[in-house]
């Protein structure tokens, strides 16, 4: 049987690698000089428009997850493994031309597109808008958001780039904490802590940073957002497409008259331990010992129906979805004898 484990280690580090390729390729395309242009004259769609933050730009992230979902499939289809039938066995397919398949591949993209694409357009305009009305120096608002030249690396760091709205707003926080010796900085959980004994004494002497030990400062926290950013969208987005494979894979053999999905059940198993939410814990107490059929939905304490852990095709919501762990346990009854197929979790 299939290493589950390893076969997630290795599809969350593709789309994590795709993600940075697709942040770094906007670093590497923009010109500083441009950028200062542009806000000098208070363009900021002019600026959106020349980083060409698209869905060109991220396709090497959506195509990550697309091979994800079929090594979720072809994985799912490995695990049931073979089917007994009159004349004797035949082995389970997956294939990702059907059409509940590409009907999954392409609410995936128009939702990755809302997501990342929109929300990296709409994070920009936020930041360089607020930046233009309070008269900050186009310069630095430039460099804040593709991020300052690592003079070790010669390679940029750091910038607003890949954030969230919400993310971003930490980080200009965070800049104004630090430039006003405020010890609410010390409250954000993504700062470089290497940098707070210096932030301590600066705030003991009440003697403001430099520029530049701010710049240092607010890089590394934006990388280190950046990281968080991108480990989260590389957790939730690769398991949730292993899972979504895997679920089709069992599908389509029902589909096509492979098993009887009569015959298929499925459980929700959680993680169990002190990350799992206190929801995963409830509806594992009611469908662990209590299996629904395949096509039936796992219904969370919100009201979100799930057809697996981490499904968002039934309009779940992130709080039941993102960054979950939980798996879904199949069981196959073929003629009376009960095969088990494990979730990705």
């Amino acid at each position: 049987m299939p290493n589950l484990l390893s076969i997630q280690t290795t599809q969350e580090r593709a789309v994590l690698r795709a993600f940075r390729e697709a942040i770094n390729s906007v670093r590497d395309q923009a010109v500083i000089q441009e950028i200062v242009r542009l806000l000098e004259v208070g363009n900021v769609d002019g600026v959106i428009e020349l980083l060409q933050l698209d869905e060109a730009t991220f396709s090497p992230l959506e195509e990550s997850i697309r091979q994800a979902y079929r090594t979720g499939g072809l994985t799912g289809a490995e695990q049931i493994g073979s089917i007994p039938v009159e004349l004797g066995t035949l082995r389970a397919t997956f294939n990702m031309a059907l059409p509940t398949a590409t009907s999954w591949l392409s609410n995936m993209s128009s939702r990755l597109i809302t997501e990342v694409f929109d929300e990296q357009r709409q994070m920009v305009r936020e930041r360089l808008t607020e930046a233009v009305t309070r008269g900050i120096n186009p310069r630095q608002s430039a460099l804040d958001l593709i991020g300052r030249v690592d003079q070790r690396t010669g390679k940029r760091t750091g910038g607003f780039l890949g954030l969230t709205t919400r993310q971003a707003e930490w980080v200009a926080r965070a800049r104004d904490e630090l430039e006003g010796l405020n010890s609410n900085y010390f409250t954000r959980a993504l700062r470089d802590k290497r940098f707070d004994a210096t932030v301590r004494k600066a705030i003991e002497e009440d003697k403001p940073l430099s520029r530049e030990q701010v710049n240092r400062m607010i890089t590394a926290m934006q990388s280190r957002t950046q990281q968080y950013r991108g480990q989260v969208i590389a957790r939730t987005e690769s398991i949730n497409a292993l899972r979504a494979g895997q679920f089709e894979a069992i599908k389509q053999a029902a589909i096509k008259g492979d098993i009887d999905a009569r015959d298929v059940t499925k459980a929700w198993d959680s993680s169990s331990d002190a990350r799992t939410r206190e929801d995963h814990l409830l509806m594992e107490a009611t469908y662990r010992n209590n299996p629904i059929g395949l096509e039936s939905a796992f219904i969370a304490p919100d009201g979100s129906r799930l057809l697996y852990p981490g499904d968002w095709s039934l309009g779940a919501s992130g709080a039941q979805t993102i960054q979950c762990r939980c798996k879904a346990i199949y069981r196959i009854d073929f003629a009376g004898s009960l095969r088990r197929v494990e979730g990705f979790g």
